[in-house]
């Protein structure tokens, strides 16, 4: 059995919510900043491993469990959507042979 992938899509708005927090504003501009609104897992943790080398995104603990922190306000906000790739191998497959 082989072991999905887990797909981020983003959908970042002009204006933020001036509610979020200094961290998601911070990840959602790299993410901006990137030119991509669809990861899979993998590129997204490197992504957000990278805005914390760099400054961009400022914490003392482990950046990827921020994005997990924050992960839930976003998806409830509309801004990211997540699956399974095993969830959407019928639309993969219908997008790819078009």
């Amino acid at each position: 059995m082989s072991k999905s992938i887990r797909l981020y899509s983003f959908d970042i708005p002009s204006e933020l919510d001036s509610k979020m927090t200094p961290q998601i504003v911070q990840i959602l501009g790299g993410i901006s900043e990137s030119g991509n609104s669809e990861f899979q897992e993998s590129e997204l943790k490197t992504l957000i491993n990278e805005l914390a080398e760099s400054g961009k995104l400022k914490t003392r603990q482990n950046p990827w469990r921020i994005f997990q922190y924050y992960r839930a306000n976003m998806i409830s906000a509309g801004i990211c959507k997540m699956s399974n790739s095993a969830d959407d191998s019928q639309e993969v497959s219908e997008a790819v042979n078009q």
